[in-house]
């Protein structure tokens, strides 16, 4: 039996007058976000009886000042870290890792739907530096490593709730459309005969939409509190 876990928890703290009236100018912004996921597989892994792990987490903080009622620009910092691995006699030797650090500028703009219903949406633009390192065995050792270095700009619809008058509750898609402009450089490394041992490099651009299949993996909750200056 196939079983998935995914748990996704965003944390996010503003700083405005009243959640329930219009967001002033001039309004300080303070936040950040959590998201946390997990995977396992109980399947066979192709021939042999390992299992298939995969865990990861990403962390925002973010800074910034009401330019205008109901919107925010300020610069956001990101991390991002990505596991995957089989549970064979020695998991250390084959495994999928990721690291990503970034750091940007982001707007956010609020529009009332209903009583206590908003409307937001965010575009963030952002410098990121990724580190990624492979290895495995089939007839033979190999290991890859991969830097990368690059600009993405993505886009983040959501809708909040106010609970209360300074906390509001938020349903936010992770980043549904994204462009990215990454530069990467790699070795690969073979204990074959003969052994190998190669360097390159690449330019990529892509645009990617999230619309996974599960909305669970594209959907975050988000929480936020509001102060006035």
């Amino acid at each position: 039996m196939r079983t998935k876990l995914l748990l996704t928890i965003t944390t996010s703290i503003f700083f405005v007058f009243n959640s329930n009236a219009q967001i002033d100018k001039g309004t300080v912004l303070l936040g950040g976000s959590v998201n946390y996921y997990s995977y396992k597989s109980s399947e066979p892994y192709y021939y042999n009886n390992y299992e298939f792990k995969s865990n990861g987490n990403a962390e925002n903080i973010q800074v910034g000042k009401a330019i205008k009622t109901n919107s925010f620009a300020g610069i956001i910092l990101s991390y991002y870290h990505a596991n995957n691995y089989t549970t064979d006699i020695s998991p250390d030797s084959n495994f999928n890792k990721n690291t990503t650090f970034g750091a940007g500028i982001f707007y956010r703009k609020y529009k009332k739907l209903l009583k206590d219903f908003y409307f937001f949406s965010e575009v963030s633009g952002q410098y990121r530096h990724g580190e990624m390192e492979q290895a495995g065995a089939t007839n033979v050792y190999y290991s890859t490593k991969v830097t990368s270095n690059g600009g993405t700009i993505t886009f983040t619809p959501g809708i909040s709730y106010a609970v209360c008058k300074n906390f509001q509750m938020e349903l936010l898609m992770n980043e549904v459309v994204s462009t990215s402009y990454i530069h990467t450089k790699f070795n690969y490394t073979s204990s074959g005969t003969p052994p190998v041992n190669s360097d390159g490099k690449s330019d990529s651009f892509s645009i990617n939409a999230s619309l996974n299949s599960n909305p669970l993996y594209g959907f975050a909750i988000g929480f936020k509190y509001f102060i006035g200056k």
